[in-house]
């Protein structure tokens, strides 16, 4: 765990992410001032890597948003990014030095390389020193002297979990790990209000992933500040950068660093006015108005950080303005009390540890069974560095929590079966529904809705399609058109109906190419567009009454493994009300889905369990056992193999609906009182 080790990783990261992506054109014409390039569909090519190889697909997405694009001939140019518009494999581009070039040309795109900027500061040598050094202190967090205890008040309605959660604060570093549904970003924000006002003379730095998860976590402090009559500490929390949601901050403006009130409300309406990228004059008019917009606001923010209390803003901006941040300083101490990590899951190692030394305490906030750090490279120390979060650091501890660690276990977002579902898949049993959701009348009635032909006390329901999935060149992705034209006429049935309305319903796939077709088929079917269909990483933080998944091609290798299983974990936790799977032979007979199928199975299964010893003692063990309910010690299943020279079998635990391997031998010697 060395310095060298650090920067050998992100140099294996950097070298695995192209510096650019060579897309071939199609055709490409001038709108107004800007120009729209359609791209050949399954031509990419990645720096350093071959034309049409998997892993230099990389599916045009709104991330491209903002890139910059170069061409080469017949004549040399640029423009930047507006616009993609997936679905149509086009860009749309603005500022353009010279005419795009045409068919069968080349064009490439840059997109925005953040991890330079973790880099930069990880070859800061004294800087980076510090950073290393405080890597034991997420494993062995110290308590912290003095303070004075938080307890939560006026919040008499947190739940036991969250209560204790507020303790982390006596700890170097603490662990806020928060399941879905679980009020993860509420409890915070009662921590955090709380922790200002006990400690007038304190200052917090409050990070999270995306700007979206920011505005959320800036909120709920506010809110909790205002809840627990806090009012004066109000105007010390800001929200930094400009890439915020302007129309969250209605009737909330002094979060934001700016005393001019008019503009945030334009620029609010200004973001909701945003039109269709179809529209590409339209779209370039809007984009330079946000544009001036921001920038107005940008000089502003930056005179806020020395007298604000709670300053919030995300990791990579936190990263890009880190010589900033370390000015802040005095006497060589911490700049500030307590850094604050939310979505901590999401955050590489790296990332983390290079923003550490801003404070005196950490806390990190999210779920380790979620989604992790995206990373790229196979290289064993990137995977080390870049690949896991503060949370692979953290106290070793049972699910149940432990020192400088708060697991919170009550949940009032997902339907009992569902969360019962997610809860012995992923959380070992511990996450529960919440006793005062279980006793309201109207929570359970807003779960007990009919959806089509399922009925409104089915909340897990699995729809069978016979076709499987597949990779598809032209879609540059792996695509189904089966279950997505099931799902169109499932959602145009629920919306027909007018039980349903658009904003409570979500279609999920871990795909590009498939939401890109299940987008299609919407439109075909004459659906609204505020339909949202998202990649499951986008849908991280969301939820809805009812979530679709289509996993579109279960045999893929990327929906294997640990990484699959939280991304699973993310699609299945969105749903309140019902939860709807799309289900092909390969996706049940592949690792993804095939131990959620077999628990939904022997969930439904009502045979009597024989206890194994008994089976053990009659002629013909372990065959006997094939195809029976058994229990064995707190374990309970079905056994669905045994080996061919009966010395070993299988049983699929009716808990997890993973496979176990039971050793036949040692049930025979206990059986014969010998074991």
């Amino acid at each position: 765990m060395s310095l060298a080790d650090v920067r050998a990783a992100l140099n294996a990261e950097l070298s695995a992410t192209p510096e650019y992506y060579d897309f071939k054109v199609l055709h490409a014409e001038r709108d107004g001032s800007l120009w729209r390039v359609t791209l050949e569909p399954g031509y990419v090519f990645a720096e350093g890597q071959r034309p049409g190889a998997a892993s230099a697909q990389a599916l045009l997405d709104d991330s491209l948003d903002g890139a910059a694009a170069w061409w080469g001939a017949p004549s040399k140019g640029g423009a930047s990014v507006l616009a993609v518009l997936a679905e149509e494999d086009q860009l749309v581009l603005q500022n353009a030095s010279s005419p795009p070039p045409p068919a069968g040309h080349l064009i490439r795109l840059y997109p925005t390389r953040f991890l330079s900027a973790v880099a930069d500061a990880w070859w800061d040598t004294p800087w980076a020193e510090q950073a290393l050094a405080a890597l034991p202190d997420l494993s062995t967090p110290r308590p912290l002297r003095g303070g004075t205890a938080l307890t939560g008040e006026p919040f008499r309605w947190l739940r036991p979990a969250q209560r204790a959660a507020l303790a982390l604060v006596g700890h170097s570093s603490g662990f806020l790990w928060g399941p879905p549904g679980t009020g993860k970003t509420t409890t915070l924000g009662v921590l955090l209000a709380e922790y200002l006002e006990r400690h007038p003379a304190a200052r917090v730095l409050l990070l999270s992933t995306t700007n979206q998860a920011v505005d959320l976590a800036t909120l709920a402090v506010d809110k909790a500040l205002q809840k627990g009559r806090r009012e004066p500490l109000r105007a010390a929390v800001q929200r930094l950068g400009t890439r915020f949601d302007a129309a969250a901050y209605e009737g909330r403006e002094h979060l934001l660093p700016t005393q001019d009130r008019d503009l945030i409300a334009r620029l609010a309406r200004a973001e909701a006015a945003r039109p269709s990228a179809r529209d590409a004059a339209a779209l370039k008019a809007w984009a330079d108005r946000v544009a001036t917009l921001r920038d107005e606001l940008r000089t502003a923010s930056l005179q806020v950080l020395r007298r604000c209390r709670l300053a919030s803003m995300t990791t990579t901006r936190a990263v890009f303005t880190l010589k900033t941040l370390r000015q802040l300083a005095d006497d060589g101490e911490p700049p500030f009390d307590l850094v604050v990590f939310d979505e901590a899951s999401q955050v590489s190692l790296a990332h983390a540890l290079v923003l550490m030394p801003l404070g005196r305490a950490r806390l990190f906030a999210g779920d380790p069974q979620q989604l992790s750090p995206v990373q790229r490279s196979d290289d064993r120390l990137a995977r080390r560095w870049l690949g896991r979060s503060p949370f692979a650091e953290m106290p070793r501890h049972p699910m149940s929590g432990g020192p400088g660690v708060a697991l919170l276990d009550e949940q009032s977002r997902m339907a009992p079966p569902i969360v019962e579902l997610v809860s012995q898949l992923f959380y070992d049993g511990t996450l529960r529904v919440a006793a005062d959701a279980q006793a309201s009348p109207d929570w359970l009635a807003a779960r007990q809705r009919a959806l089509g032909d399922i009925p409104a006390e089915t909340h897990v329901h699995v729809h069978r399609v016979k076709t499987d999935g597949g990779w598809v060149a032209a879609e540059r992705g792996p695509v189904r058109r089966e279950s997505a034209e099931a799902i169109a006429e499932l959602l145009a049935q629920a919306l027909a109906s007018g039980n349903w309305q658009p904003d409570e319903l979500i279609v999920l796939t871990p795909f590009r190419a498939q939401r890109a077709l299940i987008r299609q088929r919407l439109r075909a079917h004459g659906l609204p567009e505020q339909l949202r269909v998202s990649t499951v990483h986008r849908a991280q933080g969301s939820e809805a009454p009812v979530v679709l998944f289509d996993p579109a091609d279960g045999s893929q290798p990327f929906l294997h493994g640990e990484a699959a299983q939280r991304l699973l974990n993310v699609a299945l936790s969105r749903a309140q009300a019902k939860l709807v799977l799309f289900v092909s032979p390969a996706d049940a007979a592949g690792p993804l889905l095939a131990p959620l199928l077999q628990r939904l199975r022997l969930a439904g299964d009502t045979r009597a369990a024989t206890p194994l010893l008994e089976l053990a003692r009659q002629p013909g063990f372990p065959a006997n056992t094939l195809g029976k309910r058994v229990s064995a010690g707190r374990h309970e299943g079905e056994v669905v193999r045994v080996s061919p020279d009966s010395r070993q079998f299988w049983l699929v635990n009716a808990r997890t609906g993973a496979e176990q391997l039971i050793d036949a031998e040692f049930w025979r010697r206990r059986a014969a009182g010998t074991g």
